[in-house]
């Protein structure tokens, strides 16, 4: 570009007509940075806190030094491909704004780049309707303000990966529109574009957008059809659905390799289609209010709405205007019902989330509601003359009738305060007012309509997001140097392929900030079957994470856990304010067991030395094992037997459990080990003193129906705060090296009953196991990793032929080549990888290649080619015919 072009455009940009462009950016960028400049710029809180912002993390740390890491990586759990998380959580392109930041203000690299976010939203918006309708500058600004601070995104800014699908939803409506536009510029289209960018950025709100899409095209192929246009109706059904076809094609290199992925985990969903409601139909009026959200309403509640009063009457009211064809109010309404019938109705609810109950965050595709009904409000507001007065009676009733059900139903509505409801009917009152004496009676009313939005989205804005907590972000930071520096120092010292967990934890997914290989995950896209095997030995889990707590001796050295991180209480030197918060504490007594490595000021390293490689030799006749459900010290046993080649291993002795001492409480007769308060109103508690006659590893096994949210534990006077998921049983390490020490076991009741049938005391043979994993160390195995792909071995000579097994989760994309000769792999346990050798001498070579990526990536390649020619001969031929070549 000359100098002069671009002194042009520059002007252009910065001159007083582009104003309106920049408030459409700056106003709801600055009101959503400015309420957590309030808060101390504290952003995080439940998913974008627990999970996004240590995905954010390693999307920082790699994207510039290491990106093969985004294709696998061993900090994914055991070892997983990216591609899926990719694609759901990090392929937008304003997370390139994270690269200016260091990883220690990461938290505020995410507010800021919420905030641009939410301004594109304004700005895009504006742009598609200052463009669509002839509207006063104010009036689009008010409606672009009040879509990029709707209910839905102020209720799931904290799901920052399914903003860009807001910012593109005005393109895609445009784009659609010009389809049935007869001017010499409709074919200048730009939807492969923006249909390829909804699929890139997000394909999970990127389907909600082009499901509307599509129906948004039928309603419009309705509004324009007749008889005489017929042919041209049809011609644009044809380039709308050559377009998406084109544009699903470009970006294959992103969806085959997630809906691959979706197949092995996420897809596996027990969701029952039945004609019912999720919720009573007319509750949803209570998310018309402003402030309507809660905790709870962001746990299990019901769709976000909010739009501001005016807009919301202005919209149902549009369906009564006569100044615009019936036939189009009519397919209107057919859409803006079905899209309001969706947000309840079961059947709907599963077609709109991919088939699937949404697990927190109800009704995700709201958005496009609230973007439908703004756009319907400003089809009317377009019209230049006042409302009728059967718009305005209709507006007063509907405002009446909200404002009735607010005021009358607040045992229904616990998510509204007083002042919520006072609010929004003071609210209701300034937009009737707007709707009776201000729209096309006074030359301003498009200021009121706009200051009234920047009030009433301002205020729902602040009082939503004061219902919820949100995390220091000094907490991370602190977390985040820390552990860095102890992985950091661990790998330069130790080179070779190894697992590290802590016995404590910020998330599940903390190996991606931190930087190591762990075996914890928190992820929409998960293995199914690595999850279904560490749920067997006893980790903690739910349905999309697993995390270290539930471990034990034997399964640390099975996973390959080679070094343990723990707090270094001891240190001096660290001021109050420098100590970082070690959250979650796991109390394994058995660590005991682990040599000091190292000392940092404020984490020390432990040495698991019977810790295996990822890949050992076995005595395992078969690649299958049964595990019994929901029994971890027997799976242990089995798991252990069958790679030692043995028919069954008792490792865990059973114990009677001790006398116990009850506190306030009493024994039910038919169950010895359940009990009830004897005056509900004082504490309770019973203690049980077990006194070790080894110093081996003892462990309490807790029965699947204890909830550590109803009751607590201590051992020896230490608060066991160990969360509850998935109904589970439960190892607790109580002892290990204290022989002869009496140990003291409290429950304290927070509920008025406790029922331990099912527990036991089990006593593992540290010595017997210790022999048992020492025969799996044989040969000595060195793993190291040659590139974020590739895993070399050190040289090893097997005595007899044997089977290899491993705990990397199998996968079709690992080669395994010994000594340049490529080797047949199986699965073992169902879940990882493993193959046969021969007798002698052996080097073991494993490169992950992504081989659907890669294909579908020529696929893509094949279709831009095509594309673009296609493209090409289309300009030429429209050239011959009117001489006038389109740019």
């Amino acid at each position: 570009m000359c100098p002069q072009k671009l002194k042009n455009r520059c002007s252009k940009i910065f001159s007083l007509s582009a104003l309106p462009y920049w408030c459409s950016f700056l106003l709801p960028a600055m009101a959503f940075f400015a309420y957590f400049a309030s808060k101390g710029y504290n952003v995080l809180t439940v998913d974008l806190g627990q999970q996004y912002v240590d995905l954010l993390a390693f999307y920082q740390k790699n994207l510039l030094t290491h990106p093969l890491r985004l294709i696998y990586t061993f900090a994914s759990g055991l070892g997983n491909s990216m591609l899926g998380t990719d694609a759901y959580y990090l392929l937008s392109p304003f997370n390139l704004l994270l690269l200016l930041f260091p990883q220690k203000q990461l938290p505020l690299a995410i507010l800021v780049l919420i905030s641009v976010k939410i301004g594109a939203i304004g700005l895009a918006s504006y742009e598609v309707w200052q463009t669509k309708y002839p509207l006063r500058s104010a009036t689009a600004l008010a409606a672009s303000l009040a879509y990029a601070l709707c209910g839905f995104v102020v209720a799931n800014n904290l799901n920052l990966m399914w903003l860009d699908t807001l910012c593109l939803l005005p393109f895609l409506v445009q784009e659609i529109d010009r389809l049935f536009v007869k001017h010499p510029l409709a074919g200048k289209s730009h939807l492969v574009l923006i249909t390829f960018l909804i699929w890139f950025t997000n394909f999970y709100t990127g389907y909600m957008a082009l499901l509307f899409g599509a129906l948004y095209l039928f309603s419009r192929m309705v509004i324009n059809w007749s008889k005489s246009d017929a042919k041209f109706i049809w011609r644009a059904f044809g380039r709308y659905l050559s377009a998406s076809i084109i544009a699903s094609f470009l970006c294959l290199f992103v969806l085959l390799p997630t809906l691959a992925e979706l197949l092995q985990g996420k897809a596996d969903s027990d969701a029952v289609w039945s004609f019912s409601w999720q919720f009573a139909p007319l509750k949803i009026l209570g998310k018309l209010a402003v402030g309507s959200y809660s905790f709870g309403e962001m746990e299990d509640g019901m769709p976000n709405l909010f739009i501001g009063s005016g807009f919301l009457l202005v919209a149902l009211i549009y369906f009564f205007d006569q100044r615009i064809k019936l036939k189009e109010r009519l397919a209107n309404f057919a859409l803006f019902f079905f899209l309001v019938l969706s947000l309840d109705f079961t059947p709907l609810v599963l077609i709109w989330h991919m088939g699937q109950f949404p697990v927190w965050y109800p009704g995700r595709f709201s958005f496009i509601l609230a973007f439908f009904a703004l756009d319907l409000a400003l089809a009317t507001i377009s019209q230049p003359v006042a409302f009728s007065l059967l718009q305005k009676i209709l507006a007063s009733l509907f405002a009446a009738g909200l404002a009735i059900y607010l005021i009358l139903n607040p045992s229904h509505l616990n998510f509204l305060s007083q002042d919520d409801v006072l609010a929004s009917c003071l609210f209701l009152l300034a937009a009737l007012l707007y709707i009776f004496f201000i729209h096309g009676f006074h030359k301003y009313g498009a200021y009121y309509l706009c200051l009234l939005a920047m009030a009433e989205m301002s205020l729902n804005l602040v009082w939503s997001l004061n219902a919820l907590s949100y995390q220091n972000n000094q907490d991370y930071s602190k977390f985040a140097v820390n552990v860095s520096e102890a992985a950091s120092w661990q790998q330069k010292h130790d080179p070779t392929l190894y697992r590290l967990e802590k016995t404590f934890s910020r998330s599940d997914d903390d190996p991606f900030t931190g930087g190591y290989y762990g075996i914890t995950t928190f992820n929409s896209i998960s293995n199914r079957a690595v999850s279904s095997f560490m749920t067997s030995l006893g980790y903690v889990h739910n349905s999309n994470s697993y995390t270290n707590q539930g471990g034990t001796l034997i399964t640390d050295s099975l996973l390959g856990i080679k070094y343990y991180l723990q707090p270094n209480y001891s240190a001096d030197g660290v001021s109050a304010k420098a100590r970082m918060a070690y959250d979650n504490l796991i109390h394994r007594a058995d660590l005991f067991n682990y040599y000091p490595s190292k000392q940092f000021k404020q984490v020390s390293i432990l040495k698991n030395q019977a810790a295996l490689p990822l890949i050992f030799a076995t005595d395992a006749k078969t690649t299958a094992v049964k595990f019994v459900n929901d029994d971890p010290a027997a799976n242990q046993e089995i798991l252990l037997a069958k790679l030692t080649g043995q028919k069954q291993f008792k490792l865990f002795d059973d114990l009677n459990l001790p006398a116990y001492k009850l506190s306030n409480l009493k024994a039910k007769s038919d169950n010895a080990l359940a009990f009830s308060k004897v005056n509900p109103a004082k504490p309770a508690s019973i203690t049980f003193y077990f006194t070790p006659d080894s110093n081996d590893s003892y462990y309490f096994e807790l029965p699947s129906g204890f909830d550590f949210k109803k009751d607590s534990l201590t051992v020896n006077d230490i608060f066991y705060d160990f969360e509850s998921r998935n109904d589970q049983t439960r190892l607790v390490n109580i002892a290990s090296g204290q022989k002869g020490n009496e140990v003291k076991i409290v429950f304290t009741l927070q509920k008025n009953s406790l029922d331990l049938f099912g527990a036991r005391i089990l006593h593992l043979q540290n010595q017997q196991a210790s022999q048992a994993l020492a025969k799996l160390r044989q040969p000595k195995l060195k793993l190291f990793q040659a590139g974020s792909l590739c895993i070399k071995s050190s040289a090893f000579t097997l005595a007899k032929s044997k089977r290899l097994a491993s705990t990397i989760p199998y996968s079709a994309n690992w080669l395994v080549f010994d000594q340049g000769q490529r080797v047949k792999t199986g699965k073992y346990a169902n879940a990882f990888l493993t193959w046969k050798l021969a007798k002698g001498k052996h080097q073991l070579t494993l490169i992950y290649v992504p081989w659907l990526f890669l294909f579908s990536s020529l696929l893509s390649l094949i279709t831009l080619l095509l594309y673009k020619i296609w493209s090409r001969l289309s300009a030429i031929r429209r050239h011959d015919q009117d001489g006038n070549y389109p740019i």
